[in-house]
């Protein structure tokens, strides 16, 4: 009688393991057949999102690119507290342009920030940064928004070019280390075919790169004309600075302009 009870049980969850098994190679079948219908619906629903919140007229394909930006931010902004008190700059900002994140992304906060970059020490004021929250961080790469005029950062006179998604008056600057070059096949940004090669702005230096859109290949596919413009400042630490096209051939002197700014965040020792 005992053996004959556990052959039932035995029996019980075999047939319990197979029953699971068939469910699961039901839902994979069930999956692959409407992963399409699915995505379809869920990219729908992004749409219906937006549409309903007022960020896209409905029937109409043009984007209303300033309440997207106030949405981008928001996103941003969603898992990070704002500052109790902000300084009087940040504030008018934040007065000015609401829902921008001034006093959390966006801010004229000049205390020092640390960062080891390439086994050298720099020192760069938050005001410098894409995103202030990474003040709160001890980088080890710094992403790194000024103006092209005098490589100042944002200031209440020019903060809707810093906002801006592509401003010709603004230089985007990255600083690795070289690790990053080579994990990159050397190249810091984004990759695509819509690159054409110039000569380095400075002949002594055979490793800088200089690298912009090819205006043919990137209309088609909405990449905004650009140029990367790639440089060793020293053995262990590369520098790549990002600006509009229009500036491609002014490219020694912003070079140079980044490298006396990046010397002047370097703490000698």
């Amino acid at each position: 009688g005992y053996n004959t009870a556990m052959d039932t049980v035995h029996h019980n969850k075999r047939g319990q393991w197979i029953f699971a098994m068939l469910l699961v190679v039901a839902g994979l079948v069930s999956y692959f057949s409407y992963r399409q219908q699915v995505f379809e619906v869920l990219a729908s629903g992004t749409q219906w999102v937006l549409v309903t919140c007022g960020f896209v007229p409905e029937g109409d394909d043009n984007i209303q690119s300033e309440r997207l930006r106030k949405l981008y931010y928001a996103a941003r902004m969603y898992n990070e507290t704002p500052a109790k008190e902000l300084s009087p700059e940040d504030q008018l900002a934040a007065e000015r342009y609401p829902g921008m994140g001034f006093g959390l992304v966006h801010t004229f906060d000049p205390r020092p920030v640390s960062a080891v970059i390439g086994g050298w020490l720099f020192t760069i004021p938050c005001t410098y940064f894409i995103d202030s929250r990474d003040c709160n961080k001890s980088p080890t790469t710094v992403r790194l928004k000024v103006s092209i005029v005098n490589f100042e950062p944002i200031s209440l006179e020019t903060i809707e070019q810093f906002l801006a998604v592509a401003s010709p008056e603004i230089v985007r600057i990255t600083l690795s280390g070289a690790e990053s070059r080579s994990n990159s096949n050397g190249h810091l940004g984004v990759q695509h075919n819509s690159y054409y090669d110039y000569d380095a702005p400075d002949p002594e230096n055979a490793d800088d790169q200089l690298r912009c859109t090819d205006t043919d290949s990137a209309n088609p596919i909405k990449v905004i004309d650009h140029c990367l413009l790639t440089f060793n400042y020293s053995r262990d630490t590369i520098v790549e600075l990002k600006f509009d096209s229009s500036h491609r051939l002014e490219a020694p002197e912003i070079k140079g302009q980044a490298q006396h700014l990046v010397s002047s965040f370097q703490i000698r020792q």
